[in-house]
Formats: structure tokens, C-alpha cells, sequence
């Protein structure tokens, strides 16, 4: 029946063209890796042999997959669909679609039709009017070529009930989309008010009647179907609901209508990077012997995927070795190698696929850490969660289902460790025992299995709060008293404390501070103060600085690994000699810091052409690693106002410009010029400083 249609529809008008727009999409299966025959996408198939093909799961010579990495294959257990594509496999006889009966409506714009006196007409929404059929000239030997409108007064009071000798029947299309409405008019040759006689139109598939007229000479009915190639007639016979039989009726020519449509469906959209996923396109009529064939396309790069010549349904299976996302179309059309195919006749709305990725950022402040994860597709309907894990493997926060992100809080005291993200399944849970109905209310999962997708390893930067001072922040090792519980009492808990590790003019760093910042989880910022501010020049006395800062460290037990600052103050009246800084001074303490397995910080002015600002670009032009490796401590800006750690400022230290210079600390108030606690000083620094939590 359809290769029927195919051949009439050859002549009729391409404005006839009809399009079929159904996608379907289901997300909730796994789909292995395929093993059968594959091609890259580029190949125009139907200009190479069918057994030139390759496979993803093996390196055959002459494959490869060029610039597009997408490889095509035959579904796992299925066999080449014959005469078609070697990747495609097909399904379906060759014969019609089944034929569904549709459903019949009055057509837009008209009101159904009622018979004269207001009786209604058995079945059917069908409208009327008092057009005919023009009548035939004798001398041409065929009627004038357009329907007769009559006056619009009752054509039964002007004329005689005659019944009609002639009847056609026509369609607006012989060709819609499953479900939309095509409509089919009828016209008789004579007005059939006043008469016994309705016009009738009926689906000769079905047996049904669509619609029905007992009055007027055109009868119209708007019909819609969803599947099938349907043939209509119409009668001028007495009203029924049955096709009439019998020589008291006149007929109509058969007129046919295909409700022909594709879908394209998938069980798995969202599979990981490397993964398999078989699509399949259906149409309601088979195309065997057609001359047409079931298509798909890469919708973004137009180039043709597969294709099937025959049968009702054809698959194959795409597997992309990288995170992405890619639109596939199905369409029923004439041999074609890019859209748009030439002579379409259907196609599907895309499917969109998706290759998984996950991403993962962090930022905190304090001991909290605030962790995001974001896939490239919503989860929601599929059997994939989103996890973030800590340096071990395992979950920091519940599994997140739906959406595509996943958020995580985590406390951290110590260093910043590195978390990751990943795709995967939820581990099911028994819960048929009590057992395993206690374990899964008290616990969660701490891994995922299946996993589709992880993300890189990052270590997220939070900020710090605290202080530096000169004296000793406490006498006991809980810190119960002594400077600690005054300002932490005024301004807040700290994160750090800068402290001196040298007797120089400050009391050093003691064994009793490292135990309480240990027991109040706080980190320490070892400082070393030189004895003479004025002298720093000369790349023999910042090594001297540093073995001198290195023997205290040992004896304090800063393990390696951490960092040691060294104290540049600006030149002023405490301190002439800081004009003199150089670059050997820089150097030296870099060389002795490292040499120790210390990390190099140096504690000074970050305002450009300031004399630490000016010295420091110098030092990073020559030795670039330097600047590479180093952490800077800005006292610039320095603020004045009533701060505390519920009002701290955004970080925004002065750093020096046109050169290398990771600041990542910023001491923004001296103790002078705070409100309330005189004795110390405000400062912010990032998760990166390599600040030492005992």
C-alpha cells in the first residue's frame, strides 16, 4: 500500500509535502560497549563498499576516526540490515503499516451541519454548504473546472428534489503527519436539501463514517489518524452509518491519505565518554521496495549516520571516546549523504545524546569549604548521581539525584586536601532484612558504582582570618588566657596567628602557643624578625637570615613543607637603612629557605614602586623562579575602621605590577589603628599560604 502511495504521490505538488515531527526518549538503561562493525562520521556511505567498515573495539589498518571522533557501529547481536548501510540493523515486514482508525472533526473555521427542521444527522461532525458541481457542457464533454457557488438562500425553495447524479471527493493533502488533520470535501453535482439523501464520506479502511450531510451540495470533515495509508469515498445515498451497497447510491472517486511519521528513540541518552548508545528509528510504513529510505543524521554537521532500505525500523549504535553532547535526526526521504534529503517525506524531531562530564569548584572562608559539582547534562531521569570525593574515595555529602550540580559543605583545619567529582550509580541497598533496613536509614553510601565520568582533582582556596602579633598570644597550652581569649573575645576566633620565631625584638614562638593553636585547630605563620630592620642588602645576609629562621623552626618542629616569612619593613625613621634593600637579600633568603625544604614568604609593601615592590620585580626578571615559587605578604593597603572577622574586608592586597607576584596574604589593619585590640593586627590570607597547622 505505501509503495502504492509512493508512486501516485511522484506527480502530486511538492506544496503537498507532508512532515512527521514525533521524537521519543527514554533515559534509563546501560548499553555495553558495542563489538560489531563501525565507521568515523565523515564517510559517505553509500560511496563506499558495505564491508569497509571499522571497529572501535580493535585497530584494523586503514581505520581512523579523522576529525570527527564519533564511531559508528552495528547494535551488539544485531546483523546488517540487507541492501542497506553495514552499521545499520532493521526490523519490520515488507508490507503496510497497520491502518488505525482516526478520528473526525469539524474543520476550523465552519460549524457542523444539522438537517433541515434542526433534526440532527446520525454521526458525524461534518459541515455544509450550497456549493456544487458544475454542470457538464455537452458540447466539451466534461464539466467547467470550478464547483458552483449558489445564492444563499435555501436552494431547496428555487429547485425541485433531485437527487445528485455526480459526486467528487477530494483531500487538502495527501500526505500528514500522524495526528494533524487533513480535510476531505465532497461535492455533489446537486443540492440534496429537500431530498431523502445525505452526502456521506467514509474511511474504506475502517468501514467508518466520517461525517454526514442532509442538506447543501458540499460536504465537508476534517480527519486525523495516526498511523496508516487511508482511502476515502464518499456517497449521495440515504443516511447511514455503514457504507451503502446497492445501485440507489451514487459514489465518489477513492481518494488516499498516508499518515506517515518517524520517531527516534534511545534507551540511553546520558552515558559516560567512551560508552555505547544504540538508537533506533521507526516509521509507520515499511519501505521495502520504495525506493526511500529511513536515515539518520548528525543534526549539527548535516553528514549522514546510517540508513536502512527497507523494513519499518532501523538502528545503530554511537559511541564517542569524549564528553560532548550530539543531535541525531531521522528522516524518511530519497538516498541522500547531508541534510536537507532530497524528496523527505518524514522526519523526527533531534534526540539529543549526551556523552557525560563533571566539573568541580570550591571556594571557602575559615575551617568551611563550600564544594560545587556540575555535570553537562540533568540526571534526573537516568540511573547516574553526582558524588564529590575527598582525597580517599570516598563521599563528603549525600549523592545528588536531580539536576544537573551537587553541592557539598566541609570543614577543613588543617591543609586544604584536594576533592574530585564523578557520575555514577547510587550502590542499592537490601532492604528485604532488617538488617539492611537499619543500614540504610543510619548510613549512606560512601562511593558510587558504574562510574560514567570524574572530574580532574582540585584543591580549592578558602580564606583565612587572623592575627599577628609580637607577644605571646597565650601561657597555657588551651589558651585560656593570656591575649587569645581577650581578642578572639572582641574581634572573633582566628584561623592563624602570625608569630615571631626569633628573640629579636619579640618574644619568640613557644612550644606552649604551638599546643594551644593545636588544640584550638589554629594555624601559625612562622615570622622572622631580623634584628636590624636597616640591614638588608647582600645576598650573604638574607642567607644568614635564613639559617639563622631555619634553626628556630627545627627547634619549634615546623615540619618541611611549610613556610617561613621574612619580615622587609619599609625605610622610615624605625628603620632608615630598608631603602637599601636589594635583590641579593631576596635571593639569599630564597636559596637558604629552600635549601632547608622551607617554603619562602616575604612579609612587605606590595604598593608598586614602593622600595620591597621595585626590589622584588627586579629579583623575579633575573630569576623568574623566584616568583614561581614564592609567597608574598602584603601590608598594603592598611585600613582604619572597626574590624573584626564578622566584617573583615574582601581580600585586595596591594601587589606589585608588571611582574610576577603571588600575594596571598594581606595584613589590612595594624593593631595601632584598631578600635580594640591594640596589640594585634588583622590579617586575611588564602588556603594557599603555606601556613602551619600543628
Amino acid at each position: 500500500m505505501f509503495h502504492r502511495f509512493l508512486v501516485s504521490f511522484k506527480s502530486r505538488p511538492k506544496a503537498h509535502l507532508g512532515v512527521a515531527v514525533v521524537a521519543i526518549a527514554n533515559q534509563l538503561s546501560f548499553v555495553a560497549l558495542a563489538a560489531g562493525p563501525s565507521v568515523a562520521v565523515g564517510d559517505v556511505h553509500a560511496q563506499r563498499p558495505l564491508a569497509a567498515f571499522c571497529s572501535h573495539a580493535v585497530n584494523l589498518p586503514g581505520c581512523a576516526a579523522g576529525g570527527d571522533s564519533l564511531q559508528v557501529s552495528l547494535p551488539d547481536g544485531s546483523q546488517s540490515c540487507p541492501g542497506s548501510d553495514a552499521v545499520a540493523a532493521c526490523a519490520g515486514g515488507d508490507g503496510s503499516a497497520k491502518t488505525a482508525a482516526g478520528v473526525a472533526s469539524t474543520p476550523d473555521g465552519l460549524t457542523a451541519c444539522v438537517a433541515a427542521g434542526g433534526a440532527p444527522i446520525p454521526s458525524g461532525p461534518a459541515a455544509c454548504s450550497d456549493t456544487v458541481l458544475p454542470a457538464i457542457d455537452p458540447g466539451a464533454g466534461q464539466a467547467s473546472s470550478a464547483p458552483v457557488v449558489n445564492p444563499s438562500v435555501p436552494v431547496a425553495s428555487l429547485q425541485g428534489a433531485t437527487a445528485p447524479a455526480r459526486i467528487e471527493l477530494t483531500s487538502s493533502a495527501p500526505v500528514a503527519q500522524p495526528g494533524n488533520n487533513v480535510v476531505l470535501t465532497a461535492t455533489a453535482s446537486a443540492n440534496v436539501s429537500g431530498s431523502n439523501k445525505a452526502i456521506e464520506i467514509f474511511d474504506q479502511m475502517t468501514g467508518k463514517l466520517l461525517g454526514s450531510c442532509a442538506q447543501g451540495g458540499q460536504c465537508a470533515v476534517a480527519y486525523n489518524a495516526k498511523s496508516g495509508d487511508h482511502s476515502f469515498v464518499a456517497y449521495v445515498t440515504e443516511p447511514s452509518t455503514k457504507i451503502p451497497a446497492g445501485n440507489r447510491t451514487t459514489k465518489s472517486n477513492a481518494v488516499g491519505v498516508n499518515w506517515v511519521g518517524v520517531t527516534l528513540a534511545t534507551k540511553d541518552a546520558i552515558v559516560g565518554p567512551g560508552r555505547t548508545v544504540t538508537i533506533t528509528a521507526t516509521t509507520t510504513s515499511a519501505i521495502d521496495k520504495t525506493g526511500y529510505q529511513l536515515q539518520l543524521f548528525d543534526s549539527d554537521s548535516k553528514a549522514r549516520l546510517t540508513f536502512c532500505s527497507q523494513g519499518t525500523s532501523c538502528s545503530t549504535s554511537l559511541t564517542q571516546p569524549v564528553s560532548g553532547v550530539r543531535s541525531v535526526v531521522a528522516v524518511l526521504a530519497k538516498p541522500s549523504s547531508t541534510l536537507p534529503a532530497q524528496g523527505t517525506l518524514a522526519q523526527s524531531d533531534p534526540v539529543s545524546l549526551t556523552w557525560l562530564s563533571v566539573t568541580i569548584q570550591g571556594d571557602g572562608a575559615g575551617s568551611g569549604v563550600h564544594l560545587t559539582a556540575t555535570a553537562n547534562a540533568d540526571l534526573t531521569k537516568t540511573p547516574w548521581s553526582i558524588g564529590i570525593f575527598d582525597e580517599q574515595g570516598h563521599l563528603v555529602g549525600p549523592a545528588c539525584k536531580g539536576g544537573s550540580s551537587c553541592s557539598a559543605q566541609v570543614t577543613v583545619t588543617g591543609d586544604m586536601p584536594k576533592f574530585s567529582a564523578a557520575i555514577g550509580a547510587v550502590p542499592a541497598v537490601d532492604t528485604s532484612t532488617k538488617l539492611g533496613q537499619v543500614i540504610s536509614r543510619i548510613s549512606s553510601p560512601t562511593q558510587l558504582i558504574n562510574v560514567q565520568a570524574r572530574s580532574s582533582a582540585i584543591k580549592p582556596q578558602r580564606m583565612l582570618w587572623g592575627f599577628d602579633s609580637c607577644q605571646s598570644f597565650t601561657g597555657d597550652a588551651s589558651a585560656a588566657s593570656g591575649l587569645y581569649p581577650h581578642v578572639t573575645g572582641i574581634l572573633g576566633a582566628p584561623d592563624f596567628w602570625g608569630r615571631y620565631l626569633t628573640a629579636a625584638v619579640c618574644p619568640p614562638l613557644s612550644s606552649t602557643e604551638v599546643a594551644a593553636a593545636h588544640a584550638k585547630h589554629m594555624g601559625i605563620l612562622p615570622i622572622y624578625n631580623e634584628r636590624d630592620c636597616s640591614n638588608v642588602s647582600g645576598y650573604d645576609t638574607g642567607k644568614a637570615y635564613a639559617a639563622e629562621a631555619v634553626a628556630s623552626a627545627h627547634g619549634i618542629g615546623l615540619p618541611q613543607g611549610r613556610g617561613i616569612a621574612i619580615d622587609i619593613e619599609p625605610s622610615g625613621a624605625a628603620c632608615p637603612g630598608a631603602a637599601n634593600l636589594d635583590t641579593g637579600l631576596i635571593h639569599g633568603w630564597y636559596d637558604g629557605i629552600v635549601s632547608a625544604g622551607y617554603a619562602p614568604i616575604y612579609y612587605g609593601s606590595g604598593v608598586s614602586g614602593s622600595e620591597f615592590a621595585t626590589q622584588w620585580c627586579y629579583t623575579v626578571a633575573a630569576l623568574p623562579y623566584i616568583g614561581q615559587r614564592s609567597y608574598l605578604w602584603s601590608f598594603q593597603p592598611s585600613l582604619l575602621g572597626g574590624y573584626m572577622k564578622s566584617n573583615a574586608p574582601g581580600f585586595s592586597p596591594a601587589i606589585p605590577s608588571g611582574c610576577t607576584a603571588f600575594v596571598h596574604a594581606w595584613q589590612y589593619q595594624l593593631g595601632s589603628s584598631s578600635w580594640a585590640a591594640p596589640d594585634v593586627d588583622q590579617d586575611e590570607a588564602t588556603s594557599d599560604m603555606p601556613i602551619w597547622f600543628p
